[in-house]
């Protein structure tokens, strides 16, 4: 009878792996929309690239002091939308998308939020960094994710995040 129990403790262990590298390893960041500053509207272009796979949306995110809304957009239909009142995200998919909406959120809080609010809603274990227009999010000394940007301001121009865990890359065009 112990042996079956081993088995079963493996399997659960090897699921629960599989769980946080489907995840990244990064659970919903709890950050609050009002660390933005006030309220903001950025329409933007992703390319989300992955091995054998490239896609592209467009997305407006609108930022208030209560809420970040992301809404998804491709060929005019919207695709999802998702709010997210700094603890809990609601998220409508009309159509299956290729990452979960708190990935999604998390990616933009990355590469979107003031690094002092990002450094404070990062789990035990992760820390935020920034050298010039790079920001890198490490997780026990490890780079997970880079962001490279063009230009200083973190709410315009291009940005280049890549994801070394679960090997993808985004690309956001941010409009002026």
């Amino acid at each position: 009878m112990q042996p079956v129990r081993l088995i079963i403790a493996a399997a659960v262990l090897a699921l629960a792996g599989c769980a946080t590298l489907l995840s990244g390893g990064l659970s919903l960041l709890q950050l609050p929309p009002a660390a933005f500053g006030g309220e903001h509207v950025l329409e933007q272009r992703l390319t989300m690239r992955w091995p054998g796979e490239t896609r592209t949306l467009d997305v407006v995110a609108s930022i208030d002091v209560q809420r970040i809304s992301l809404v998804g957009l491709g060929l005019g239909v919207r695709l999802f939308s998702l709010d997210y009142d700094g603890r809990t995200v609601t998220a409508v998919e009309n159509v299956p998308m290729a990452l979960p909406a708190e990935r999604m959120l998390n990616d933009f809080l990355i590469v979107h939020a003031p690094l002092p609010a990002l450094q404070a809603a990062l789990p035990a274990g992760w820390q935020a960094s920034e050298n010039g227009r790079q920001r890198t999010v490490s997780h026990d000394g490890q780079n997970a994710i880079v962001v490279d940007y063009s230009n200083d301001d973190r709410l315009a121009g291009r940005a280049q995040l890549t994801n070394l865990p679960l090997h993808y890359q985004l690309t956001i065009d941010t409009a002026p």
